[in-house]
């Protein structure tokens, strides 16, 4: 083999593996997509809610809410904004309730799933939720 045959071959396979790792990143990042709203009515509006990603239970309050899902595993991960005075429906809503540093979490089922809840006394709160 001549020494551009060599760099050919190098190269294609160079080109080959690039491509196969961009595909399989574009495959496996279907599986978890992300959803922004700005506030709880833009999110309930959507349909998320009705779909079981994001649960009616979160403070009305909720503002710059993220979060994504993985359609394999039905696991949700959220962080959103509050009003720290608005916990009334999660509380009512949840089965448990623990008092953490700087905040309080929840522990609850949705849609055959465990959801915990923390509420930041900052009106910081992520959610995590994994099926039962």
């Amino acid at each position: 083999m001549t020494m551009k045959q060599i760099k050919y071959m190098a190269a294609t396979l160079l080109i080959f593996f690039v491509m196969a790792v961009v595909f399989l990143m574009w495959i496996f990042s279907g599986e978890r997509p992300k959803s922004y709203f700005s506030n709880y009515k833009e999110a309930k509006a959507s349909g998320i809610m009705d779909r079981g990603w994001i649960p009616t239970f979160i403070p009305k309050s909720a503002t710059n809410i993220n979060e994504q899902h993985d359609l394999d595993t039905n696991w949700v991960k959220m962080i959103f904004n509050y009003a720290p005075d608005d916990i009334d429906i999660t509380r009512l809503t949840c089965n448990s309730e623990l008092v953490i540093e700087n905040g309080i979490e929840f522990k609850c089922e949705y849609f055959s799933s465990n959801v915990i809840i923390r509420l930041f006394e900052d009106g910081k709160a992520e959610l995590h939720s994994s099926p039962n």
